[in-house]
């Protein structure tokens, strides 16, 4: 098995920083090997829009959080306005 080239190392590292996994590194190589652009375009669409996805869904539990932190706090804000 022949090294990696910096071209390839610099793909693999940006692809792993991307969070792809093993599976979507390999075909994006695979298109880079077949001079496919798009496909590649494509893969890494796909790959922005599932992290994308998973921050609004996280968006959504902090706001949800937020909401059960703020109605604590007015009651502890309550509870201490009693005493």
């Amino acid at each position: 098995m022949t090294e990696p080239d910096g071209k390839t190392v610099q793909l693999l590292r940006n692809q792993k920083d991307a969070g792809c996994d093993t599976a979507t590194t390999e075909q994006f190589l695979a298109y880079e090997r077949e001079k496919k652009p798009q496909a590649q375009r494509r893969l890494l669409l796909r790959q922005r829009n599932s992290l994308l996805q998973a921050v609004h869904e996280n968006q959504e539990r902090i706001d949800c959080l937020d909401f059960l932190l703020y109605s604590v706090e007015q009651k502890i804000k309550s509870s201490i306005g009693e005493n």
